[in-house]
């Protein structure tokens, strides 16, 4: 769903922001993106790129903490 202004401007849904984001990282490589979400009858669209947009809205500002459980399966080069 796709939301017009007054003036006839489009408001960018959650679901519209979050694809134009992945059409940039595209250009820089991305190649696959997957979301597990744990009750489908429960999720909406809208809710769930909502939160993925403020997930990447908060690695862009810096508030990310890089976490280490040290339980990787990979050798450590």
């Amino acid at each position: 769903m796709v939301n017009v202004k007054k003036g006839g401007e489009l408001d960018m849904t959650e679901c519209m922001t979050l694809a134009s984001h992945f059409k940039d990282l595209a250009k820089q490589g991305l190649v696959d993106v997957k979301f597990y979400v744990r009750n489908l009858d429960e999720a909406v669209s809208e809710q769930v790129c909502s939160e993925v947009n403020a997930l990447y809205a908060a690695r862009s500002a810096g508030k990310i903490k890089a976490l280490n459980f040290e339980d990787s399966r990979r050798a450590n080069t």
